[in-house]
């Protein structure tokens, strides 16, 4: 019995520590008109898992460096249709590329970029925002 009960906290305890470093912290991003929520991955760590084994891209993900550096990125273990605005180092969208799920190809950023934001497929048209379009990060 005492062995049993053992087993029962073990894997209990082995649960949550999987979802506590699951979990991201989120940023409030101002984007011209729309103020929204994302994940923020800004260590090396958060930035390799990504939205990998995530089902749904919102709210969005914000992959943020210390330092402005060419970045790839690809779509290992990541089920959904994302695009991706590379944030230059004025916090302006540079470009914004499309990711399909699964596809292990890298897609690079074309300069150097501060962040790259994945958001759901289609999510920066409908809101209007494009190259040139403005981030501020707030409080």
């Amino acid at each position: 019995m005492k062995v049993w009960l053992l087993a029962v906290i073990l894997l209990l305890t082995s649960c949550a520590a999987v979802t506590e470093t699951q979990s991201f912290p989120l940023a409030k991003l101002q984007l011209n008109h729309l103020t929204v929520l994302v994940q923020l991955a800004a260590t090396p760590e958060l930035r390799a898992k990504g939205l990998m084994f995530q089902q749904q891209a919102d709210p969005g993900m914000l992959l943020m460096y210390q330092q402005p550096q060419h970045i790839s990125l690809w779509m290992r273990n990541t089920s959904m249709p994302l695009d991706v605005a590379f944030i230059d180092s004025y916090w302006r969208i540079h470009h914004i590329r499309q990711l399909e799920p699964f596809d292990e190809t890298a897609v690079s950023s074309e300069i150097a970029v501060i962040a790259a934001l994945e958001m759901p497929r289609g999510w920066f048209a409908a809101n209007n925002l494009a190259a040139g379009a403005q981030l501020t990060l707030l409080d």
